[in-house]
């Protein structure tokens, strides 16, 4: 699926979404939703050969924000990258070996800073969920080896920082800017070790980081 189609798909979710949003949220706090549109780079992963790395591209996310408390929102969101995959050999030159998408499914928070209501509000956020990376070919070759492609889902974090501008007098929509940076685990490890000093817990992993800044519009529904 690529980006006209999924426009479409969150055109058609958003119209499923926003009547019963409305009408559940009549005498609530209201609930916002946001679509941005933006670009993410970075994320690599070190071999013995040389990098995979996921190349830069547009962003596309919706997300929906439900009040818990004045200043506070649980918020769930998807972001969909479509870039490429490329080999970035430690000899010779870097290239192209598939075109691919770049999922997040996330749930997380978005606190406000300052005063709650104001027509400017930065705000930071924090979430988790899952990243899945979906090449468009089935096999790629390198120095002569074909090695087989298929999608991968892992565990992710992210964490990040923005503001919503509201207009008009009603407040009820308004820009949306952030910048989020998104760590997708890929190797993770543990261990307990008892001792004379009592119990040590350490954990370890690695994984790579993509960078995202983005744009676009939020609504409030209810309220």
């Amino acid at each position: 699926m690529r980006f006209p189609q999924a426009i479409t798909a969150v055109a058609a979710l958003a119209s499923l979404l926003i009547p019963a949003l409305a009408s559940a949220q009549a005498s609530r706090p209201p609930i916002e939703v946001s679509a941005t549109y933006g670009s993410m780079w970075g994320g690599n992963i070190e071999t013995y050969q040389g990098k995979l790395r996921t190349g830069t591209g547009g962003a596309l996310g919706i997300a929906v924000d439900v009040p818990i408390r004045p200043g506070m929102w649980v918020e769930a969101g998807y972001t969909r990258q479509d870039g490429s995959l490329d080999w970035d050999p430690r000899i010779g030159s870097k290239f192209t070996l598939s075109n691919m998408s770049v999922n997040f499914w996330h749930i997380g928070t978005v606190r406000a800073l300052g005063r709650p209501g104001s027509p400017v509000m930065p705000f930071v956020t924090g979430s988790l969920g899952a990243t899945y990376f979906s090449p468009s070919e089935a096999t790629a070759v390198i120095d002569g080896d074909t090695y087989d492609l298929e999608g991968l889902t892992k565990f992710s974090v992210a964490f990040g920082a923005g503001f919503k501008a509201y207009f008009g007098e009603a407040k009820k929509v308004g820009l949306r800017g952030q910048f989020k940076v998104y760590s997708t685990i890929f190797d993770a490890g543990g261990g307990v070790w008892f001792g004379p000093g009592g119990v040590d817990i350490g954990v370890s992993g690695s994984g790579i980081w993509q960078f995202e800044a983005a744009g676009g519009l939020t609504v409030k529904f209810g309220g």
